[in-house]
């Protein structure tokens, strides 16, 4: 393996991470969302102050990180062709990208937790495990509400399963999955505690769900309305305008019989 190779790829995959698309998006709707919420620049707090659209892509542009950046590692160091090194540059790289979210330079080291960034990492690792895992991580958000407690078990199940299903023991690999474990579980710290102390915020899609159609409804009423007015001062100024074609008409038809009366 080329290390110098690899540690190059580490640092563009940390600057990569530093982009952070909750913030990106917020500053596009003139938010700033460190000033909302938990103040997290993460999915999670777009998902709840921005609506369920921004927080769903915030999630998929923050996972395209990390796909981009382990499957950079894996297909340079030569893919399921040569092992180790194929899984060493994927987790190499994308460990690198969610330090790059969580610890962003260019933002003062005040990023994300790092979990769509994990999400996007595992997904190239171990893509049917990660899915399946996902798609039950979901489901318990929708009925426990608790976002912090499904992404702390997605990254859990993810890091031992690919540990205990290595083709063969790996000290490198296990060292950087555990780096992952231990980097996004010291992020949620905060979350830990108050899940403990029962006070950590709940996330109820239902209600959100439920939230963001009235305002859609809301949104389609007004913009009904509003083109209603739009068509009817339209129709207003039409009439006025063939109102006052029919005096110019009327007033044309009486000058001509004075005229004639005139030669």
């Amino acid at each position: 393996m080329n290390y110098w190779l690899l540690a190059i790829l580490c640092v563009v995959s940390y600057f990569i991470g530093n982009i952070n698309f909750g913030k990106i998006i917020a500053r596009s709707k003139n938010v700033d969302l460190s000033k909302k919420g938990s103040g997290n620049l993460g999915a999670t707090n777009m998902y709840r102050n921005l609506g369920a659209k921004l927080g769903y892509l915030t999630l998929l542009l923050d996972a395209i990180k990390g796909i981009a950046t382990a499957l950079t590692g894996y297909l340079v160091f030569g893919g399921g062709e040569v092992y180790p090194d194929g899984l060493i540059g994927l987790y190499a790289c994308g460990l690198s990208a969610v330090v790059g979210h969580i610890f962003p330079v260019i933002y003062k080291f005040k990023g994300g937790k790092g979990i769509s960034t994990t999400l996007g990492v595992f997904l190239v690792a171990q893509p049917i495990v990660t899915i399946v895992t996902f798609v039950l991580c979901f489901i318990l958000v929708w009925f426990v509400k608790y976002v912090s407690l499904a992404s702390l078990i997605l990254v859990t199940v993810s890091v031992v399963w690919q540990n205990i299903f290595l083709p063969e023991p790996n000290l490198t690999i296990t060292l950087l999955t555990f780096a992952i474990f231990a980097l996004t579980w010291f992020a949620h710290r905060s979350n830990i505690e108050r899940l403990l102390q029962g006070k950590e915020r709940e996330t109820n899609i239902q209600a959100k769900l439920k939230r963001d159609k009235k305002r859609r409804e809301k949104y389609e009423l007004k913009q009904e309305k509003a083109q209603e007015k739009a068509q009817e001062k339209s129709e207003q100024k039409q009439e006025k305008q063939e109102q006052k074609e029919e005096r110019k008409l009327e007033k044309n038809q009486e000058k001509i019989p004075q005229k004639i009366m005139k030669n």
